[in-house]
Formats: C-alpha cells, structure tokens, sequence
C-alpha cells in the first residue's frame, strides 16, 4: 500500500473513531446531566417536605402508635404529597430506624424495622447525622433513587423522610441512544464512502503515474536501443568482412574465421529483434527447440554456477519440444531467467531448472532457494528499468516476458520472503505438419 492510501485510511480510521467517542461521551454527559437533575429536584422537594413534618406527631406516633393523632396527620400530609408529586413512595424513619409512617404499607409495619435501612444503610445514617443526601439501589429488579432529609425539632434530629421516586428519563435516553448511534452509523459510513473515493483517487493516479513512468522508460529504452543497434552493426559488419578475408588463408584459420563469422551473424540477428523492439514491431514468427535452448545454456552456464559455489538441478530435459519462438530468442530468455536466479542466490544455494510438455505448451520453471521478493514489490517485477538488485538494469525479465507475450505465451513470478522465487514461462507449441508418411 501506498504512503498516500495509508494517510488516507489511517484518518478515515481516526475520524471514524473519533466519531463513536464523541456520540458516546454525549450520550453520557447527558445522561448524567438527566441523573443530576433528577436527585436536585427529588432532594428539593424532600427537604420542603421534611421541614412540614411536625416533629410531635413523630413522636405521639412513636408513643401511642397508629391510633394517635399524629398518624392520621402524617397519614393525611404524606398520602397527599405523594399523589401531587407522583414520587413512588414517601417514609418516616425515627432515630432508632423504625417506620413511623411508610405510604406504600400504610399501618402495616408500623415502628418496625425501615426497609430503607437495607437498601440504604449509609445514606440513612448520614441523613440521621444531619446531612441532606441522595442513594441510588435497585428495588424489585428496578432502579429507584430515593432523598432523605432530615426532621428537625430545633437542632437536633428527631426523624428522617425518605422521598423515593422511579427515574422518568430513561425512554428519552432510550430514543436518545438510538439517535445519537444512527448519527454515528451515518457518520461513519459517510467518511468510509469518502475514503473510499479518495483511496480510488489515489490508486488511480498511481496507476498513471506508473504508466507514465513506464512509458517513458520505454520511450527512452527504444531511442538508446535504436543507437545500440546502429552503432553495433557497422563494427559486426566490418568483423565479419575481416573474418571472410582472413578464413582464405589457411585451414585452421578458415574454420576459426568460419566460427567469427557465425556470432557474428547470431549477433547481428540479436541486434535486429533489438532494433525491432524500439521500432514497436513485432518479432518475426518463428520456432525453436526449448530443450535444446536450455541445455545449451545450462551448460554455458555451468562453469559461473561451480565459480559462485552454487548448484544447478535439472528435470525433464530430455523431450524435445518444439515451441512458438525462434532459437535465438530461446537462448536470450533462458540466458536472462537462469542468470536472473544465479543473482539471487547466496553461497551453496540451488537452482532448479525444469521443462514440463503438454499437448498444447511447453512450461520452463526457473526456480532459486534465495531471499524471495516481498509482496508490495512482486507486481512490480518484469517492469522496465525495475530491480531489486544494486546492479541490476531491470530489463532482462521485461523483455522475456515481451517475447514470451509475443509468442503467444505468458510469464509468471511468484515469490515468498525468505523461500526464494520462482518463475514460470509458458509456450505454445509449435504446429509441426509432417510430409508424406
């Protein structure tokens, strides 16, 4: 991946994150906000109320129990408040604990135990000692919060009153989750689709900038190959009359001169499908013995592979198999695969050469136990003037995989760091028409 795509995907990741933070840390604020609100205008009312509560009716409740005049009258004031402010429940706990009055029991459990001792044990104890505080507990599998407010009678504290009320705001925070996931859904699909284009953007002016990089390697390629070629046929031409001179002198020079005069004659075919290359056109169809090709050049070779203390296997080098290229074009991309795999490989490393036969092609594997290609540089392998070597050119791939491409076959790289590389090229076997019988 490129520097500019992985930008690109790293803020969109950022700004998608970013995103569900922000609709997360709202939803929170918010619903702390609603809690807070809750428990100020709960702890409001309970101290109003808690300040109306006659601290004698506490205590002629606490002497005479439900049949006194201070039940009634906290029977009456309690029952009331509680329908008007629709709390779920009001109390009166004394000092020892004790339910002087409760609105959900009514005169059961009258001076008994406070439930709200278990289910609040602190913040009942901290009312006792005077202060104003607020509990959150769960009450039959349901969330309540409950103010308890100090009854005074001068300074010192004679009761406490527990106003207890079920929060109102959790379906508002329900379709407020629920708006606030859709605006982040929303949100980040948005920035996907946007990195999305960017990133096709990106890679498609990769793509032409590639493009235009090769095309002018090629371009550049083709006028230093036409110069080659021009310059490089006066002086073969001028060894080859030199050598026909010389070959009428004696024998054993003839058959020196006869040898001359044979390279020559191979390079200047060599230089002419150069020469073809940087005119654009096509080579000359043609055909070749791929067997024969690389045997030829395996044992050239031979000698470089004992130099570098290297090893050279082959396999099924021994059908012939005639393909759709012409000998010397075999030579050169065998010289160039074998050559390209002999780089790449470290002391004591191996080569393996083999030749497969089917009934339409012919398949050359070239493959070496060197380092491999990493995989962000193997589509780029077979570009012109593209290497992974210091010394490299970056051609001899390219233009095997031309005239492979030119012959109606194809080539193939494939590579894993550290299991070394192999390369597969495939030809089409040549129609052979045989004569009578």
């Amino acid at each position: 991946m490129h520097r500019t795509q992985t930008v690109v995907l790293g803020f969109a990741l950022a700004a998608a994150l970013a995103t569900i933070i922000s609709a997360a840390l709202a939803y929170e604020g918010l619903r702390v906000a609603f809690e807070q609100e809750f428990e100020s205008r709960l702890a409001k009312v309970a101290d109003i109320a808690a300040s109306e509560v006659s601290p004698e009716d506490a205590a002629d409740v606490r002497r005479l129990g439900a049949e006194s005049g201070g039940f009634f009258a906290l029977q009456a004031q309690l029952d009331n408040l509680c329908s008007v402010t629709g709390f779920s429940n009001l109390a009166l706990v004394d000092t020892a604990r004790a339910t002087l009055y409760d609105v959900r029991l009514g005169d059961r459990g009258l001076l008994a135990h406070s439930r709200y001792d278990a289910l609040a044990h602190a913040a009942l104890g901290r009312a006792l000692a005077g202060a104003k505080v607020s509990a959150v507990f769960r009450r039959d599998g349901t969330e309540a919060c409950a103010a308890f407010a100090p009854v005074r009678a001068g300074r010192r504290v004679v009761a406490v009153l527990v106003a207890e009320a079920r929060p109102t705001w959790e379906p508002e925070l329900l379709r407020l989750r629920h708006r606030l996931a859709l605006v982040a859904l929303l949100s980040v699909a948005a920035i996907a689709v946007l990195a999305g284009i960017l990133m096709r953007a990106t890679s498609r002016q990769l793509a032409l900038e590639r493009r235009l990089s090769r095309a002018e390697n090629l371009a550049a390629m083709g006028q230093l190959t036409a110069t080659l070629a021009h310059e490089i046929k006066n002086p073969l031409a001028i060894i080859r009359g030199s050598a026909r001179r010389l070959g009428k002198l004696e024998p054993e020079a003839e058959r020196m001169a006869e040898s001359v005069v044979e390279e020559v004659d191979r390079l200047v075919r060599t230089v002419s499908r150069y020469l073809q290359f940087a005119r654009g056109q096509a080579h000359e169809e043609g055909q070749g013995d791929a067997t024969a090709a690389l045997v030829a050049t395996l044992d050239l070779l031979e000698g470089e592979f004992r130099a570098r203390r290297c090893a050279l296997v082959r396999d099924g080098l021994t059908v012939p198999a005639t393909v759709r290229l012409e000998p010397e074009a075999l030579k050169q991309v065998s010289l160039n695969l074998v050559l390209n795999a002999l780089e790449a490989l470290p002391e004591g490393g191996i080569v393996r050469v083999a030749l497969v036969v089917g009934e339409r092609d012919a398949e050359i594997r070239v493959q070496d136990d060197g380092q491999g290609i990493a995989p962000e540089l193997l589509d780029r392998v077979g570009e012109p003037f593209f290497t992974t070597r210091p010394q490299g050119t970056g051609l001899g791939l390219f233009l095997a995989r031309r005239a492979a491409e030119g012959a109606g076959g194809t080539l193939r790289v494939e590579s894993r760091p550290g299991e070394g590389t192999t390369v597969t090229l495939k030809l089409p076997l040549a129609r052979v028409v045989n004569g009578p019988g």
